[in-house]
């Protein structure tokens, strides 16, 4: 269960389908995106994560796809710790400006399990098969 509370004039989220992996977050205010510009929209939705997730923001496929809008830092992280309204930067990268009205769907939250950060340091790793080998290292 994900408890939630609207700041005045927000949507409520909502899952479109049932099987839907995520609950789609609408912008509480009317926003304009310039092209190749970045500007930040409010949900006016707070969030209790559970403890134990993460929830994770992307864009809907609509808004990447229509508008040429993604989330400026790729993928948005809300802690279960916080408590604020889940914002979302948007970078334009389509060739007209972008105006997005108050109540639209815009982005949707995901939340997903995740492992302790137990972390150690130590004086070597394990070694692997890959090893170091980075970027492009499994052919093309």
């Amino acid at each position: 269960m994900i408890y939630y509370q609207l700041d005045d004039g927000a949507a409520q989220p909502r899952q479109a389908y049932k099987d839907d992996a995520g609950m789609d977050l609408a912008l509480s205010h009317d926003l304009t995106v310039p092209v190749d510009a970045h500007r930040v929209g409010d949900t006016g939705v707070h969030v209790a994560v559970p403890r134990g997730h993460v929830g994770m923001v992307f864009v809907r496929s609509s808004t990447g796809i229509k508008r040429h809008l993604v989330l400026s830092n790729g993928t948005g992280i809300v802690d279960s710790g916080y408590r604020g309204p889940i914002k979302i930067s948007l970078h334009n990268t389509g060739d007209t400006t972008q105006h997005i009205e108050a109540g639209d769907y815009i982005a949707q939250l995901v939340t997903i399990p995740i492992a302790p950060n137990n972390i150690a340091e130590v004086p070597k790793l394990e070694d692997t098969e890959r090893g170091t080998n980075g970027i492009g290292s499994s052919g093309k």
